[in-house]
């Protein structure tokens, strides 16, 4: 699947460019911008996304509250960011993030698999809130004629095979002697292959399978909890990371209406999850400028007000993430 993504990011770019590559020539006048912006909206804007990170450590607190361990939100917040630096420095489909996650998360109390697990959760949160904002995208091209509904039907099958094969492992998962079985089974094939490579660390079946006990005792816990703080902090997270877009256009005198809005982050939010390089990058930035330039927005504004979201939402957010790495590998 690997190479199937990678053809799609490719042609995806391609795309996006074509479309882009009218508006190189107004490339200029986006830089005279700059000097007409009104730079209180770009300093809200950079007050609002911090508002939405902060929605994003006050989930992560949620989710790890009924495990094991002592993470407070301020750290959970110098936490996210350092992995947002290492996931983009290290490219590597997430894994990278994940490891960093897990190794200063097992400094506050967290075993990897709630780590794992957590973050896994957060994921689930934050793309049934993002569902909802693709979807208004793709009401806009089907009910502008852009989208056959051949087309639809093809993406809401792909989604409903994706929904079920989660909702599988999720199912399978919530039986704790049937993981337990399978975990065993692990230890015992890890320990056949310890015999071959004896420097691997070793895997006692009792330790293994009291971190399993514990794991669901909080998975449990975490299951009697009410849904809306979760739903509520990842609502936060998402809409205020539009409100950061929707300010980085009222920043260059051109504010868009919240449909508008809405369309054009969820398009973008499509196109971008095809990306092959973290975060987006290229396709993400060249993607919000064309589709805000299709949407009715003036070329040289678009161009503007994409390049000042991503300097915000990604360029600056992944270096305080790397002071903050920094830190914390220092004080932790």
């Amino acid at each position: 699947m690997t190479w199937l993504r990678r053809v799609l990011a490719v042609a995806a770019f391609a795309v996006v460019l074509y479309l882009f590559w009218p508006l190189i020539g107004q490339l200029r006048d986006a830089v005279h911008l700059f000097r007409e912006a009104n730079w209180g909206w770009m300093a809200a804007a950079a007050v609002i996304h911090l508002g939405s990170y902060s929605f994003l450590a006050a989930l992560n607190y949620l989710l790890l509250r009924p495990f094991r361990g002592h993470a407070t939100f301020w750290q959970l917040m110098a936490i996210l960011p350092a992995m947002a630096f290492v996931e983009v420095a290290l490219p590597s489909a997430g894994a990278s993030g994940l490891v960093l996650r897990a190794r200063l998360l097992g400094r506050l109390g967290y075993s990897p698999e709630v780590s794992s697990f957590t973050l896994l959760l957060e994921t689930l949160y934050l793309f049934a809130m993002m569902v909802g904002v693709s979807v208004s995208g793709l009401w806009y091209l089907l009910h502008s004629g852009e989208m056959k509904l051949s087309q639809l039907a093809f993406l809401v099958g792909l989604a409903a095979l994706i929904v079920g094969a989660a909702l599988a492992a999720f199912v399978a998962g919530r039986d704790r002697e049937r993981a337990l079985r399978w975990t065993l089974a692990l230890v015992a094939r890890w320990d056949n292959l310890k015999a071959r490579f004896p420097k691997l660390p070793s895997r006692s079946p009792e330790a293994v399978t009291a971190r399993l006990h514990n794991f669901y005792d909080g998975l449990g816990e975490l299951g009697e909890t009410p849904r809306w703080p979760f739903l509520t902090t990842a609502f936060g997270r998402v809409a205020l990371d539009v409100a950061t877009l929707g300010a980085c256009f009222a920043a260059f005198h051109h504010p868009v209406s919240v449909g508008v809005l809405l369309t054009g982050y969820g398009l973008t939010l499509l196109l971008s999850a095809m990306a092959a390089l973290p975060g987006g990058m290229g396709l993400a930035d060249a993607s919000l400028v064309v589709i805000y330039a299709r949407l009715g927005a003036p070329g040289a504004v678009a161009i503007a007000a994409a390049l000042t979201y991503r300097l915000i939402a990604f360029w600056l957010l992944r270096f305080v993430g790397f002071v903050s790495w920094q830190v914390q590998e220092a004080r932790l």
